[in-house]
């Protein structure tokens, strides 16, 4: 089947999700989609539904994809071939003001797939850092926003897992955009490299982006804020509303009532300015947590850069994701730059300061303290805590909840 059209900007307007119906015989082995247009200004997402339901989602990053019963492209489903009408969703991101030509090319038969590309040699570990905590409890540093080649990443899942993992990072989670083709693979990979993953989703529009944590159901971008929110509680998830000031995907979408988490520090911050801090009260003071949204080693802060400290009802080295779940909601957190910049963090009563000499931390009160040796104890009021150096940049973030 070929299939094209010119899309408009009205065709936008009217909807940003148009799709392109083809029907499916029974007994076919596969499905493969090519897609294409004439424009270099247009950004054109690339998805698919079968009959039930979702099948996968590669934004702009692909315009070749194939599903079978047993494989698919990163960012799509194996599964059943089902009989009848399957449909192409063509997301219109941005459309050149003279309109842009679209063709999608549908073949039915028993696709070809590349062979994976895994990491060869297992991660080397580094040393454990070891914050003082609570008895019973363990702080695990880790990355809550990170990109593979499931979306649009560089890395296969081994790799950024090992990538991680090598950079002192204990816990990850994978939030590839718009699909949950990676989830199956987190216990193999895990235990390849030798790190905690956590399940994730970058529920991506061109109005915001959050993530949705900690079960394996897709949670469907097309739809308002709200079944975001109530589509990840169902399934026990957390929600978070990512970069809010990352232009241009900054947050301009509605804030429901129960959304837990805020990603306060991103890497695109340039740690100086107070923006951050001052969106996270005007909008609900929520658990802060940080992610590197890392893609590409080309473009991108490290994982690990920030890093967000999780301290977790364990003194093993592994964690279930209801046990990081806990942690997040109870707001048992702290950010840093890296895993091993300064960290503020509660303990008991108090909030402890894990390097940082030389450096001021600002308490919720406006107090300032001058940190004058590498372990220091304040006294813990609720709220948030910043470490600054000299120079006025942000090296550490404690939250008190």
């Amino acid at each position: 089947m070929l299939y094209s059209k010119v899309y408009t900007p009205q065709d936008r307007a009217d909807s940003i999700y148009q799709y392109v119906p083809f029907d499916v015989p029974a007994g076919v082995e596969g499905v493969t989609v090519s897609m294409r247009h004439n424009s270099f200004l247009s950004v054109i997402d690339l998805g698919l539904f079968d009959p039930v339901g979702f099948r996968g989602f590669s934004g702009s990053e692909r315009d070749h994809v194939a599903v079978s019963e047993v494989d698919s492209t990163p960012g799509y489903l194996p599964g059943p071939i089902r009989a009848g009408t399957w449909f192409v969703s063509l997301g219109l991101h941005r459309v050149d003001p003279d309109g842009v030509k679209i063709e999608v090319e549908v073949t039915l038969g028993k696709p070809v797939f590349p062979d994976a590309n895994l990491a060869s040699a297992k991660p080397i570990l580094p040393p454990r850092r070891k914050l003082k905590s609570r008895s019973g409890y363990r702080w695990f540093p880790a990355d809550f926003h990170t990109h593979s080649v499931h979306s649009d990443g560089d890395l296969t899942l081994n790799e950024l897992a090992s990538l991680a993992a090598e950079r002192g990072l204990e816990l990850l989670a994978i939030t590839d955009h718009n699909t949950t083709s990676h989830h199956r693979f987190l216990p193999e990979v895990s235990k390849f490299s030798g790190i905690n993953l956590l399940a994730g989703q970058e529920v991506t529009t061109d109005s915001g982006h959050a993530n949705s944590f900690g079960h394996s159901d897709w949670v469907d971008y097309r739809e308002a804020t709200d079944r975001w929110l109530s589509q990840t509680k169902n399934q026990g998830g957390l929600l978070s509303i990512n970069h809010p000031l990352s232009a241009p995907c900054h947050w301009r979408r509605d804030t429901p009532s129960g959304i837990d988490l805020t990603e306060l520090w991103h890497s695109s911050w340039d740690r100086k300015t107070t923006e951050p801090f001052e969106w996270w009260r005007d909008n609900g003071s929520k658990i802060p947590i940080g992610g590197s949204d890392f893609h590409r080693y080309t473009s991108d802060g490290l994982p690990g850069e920030p890093t967000t400290w999780v301290e977790i009802d364990t003194e093993d080295n592994e964690v279930t994701q209801s046990q990081v779940l806990a942690a997040l909601s109870d707001g048992r957190v702290a950010i840093s730059a890296d895993p091993k910049a300064p960290v503020v963090f509660p303990l008991e009563d108090e909030m402890v300061v894990d390097g940082g000499d030389g450096m001021t931390l600002l308490a919720p009160s406006g107090k300032k303290t001058l940190i004058t040796k590498d372990f220091t104890t304040v006294s813990g009021e609720s709220g948030l805590y910043s470490l600054t150096d000299s120079n006025g940049m942000y090296h550490a973030i404690g939250f008190k909840k």
